[in-house]
């Protein structure tokens, strides 16, 4: 779900969350501090800053159209 502390420090080649975070801001990644100031940023959205993920829409209801059946 998040990165884990190495691979944030690997992505951002800083130890210090201050210069983690302003390198996350420059390169444009969203990213939020959790309870313990402990910064999270969302495996997805990394994937898919690098386009290792395709965008896909999050639609509140399942399309029940495409269940319909064709005759």
């Amino acid at each position: 779900m998040f990165l884990t502390p190495d691979e944030l420090v690997e992505l951002t080649d800083s130890h210090r969350r201050k210069d983690q975070a302003m390198w996350l801001r420059k390169n444009g990644f969203a990213f939020f501090y959790s309870r313990l100031r402990n910064i999270k940023v969302l495996r997805t959205h990394v994937e898919s800053q690098f386009g290792l993920r395709e965008n896909v829409p999050t639609d509140s209801e399942p399309n029940w159209a495409a269940l319909k059946k064709t005759t």
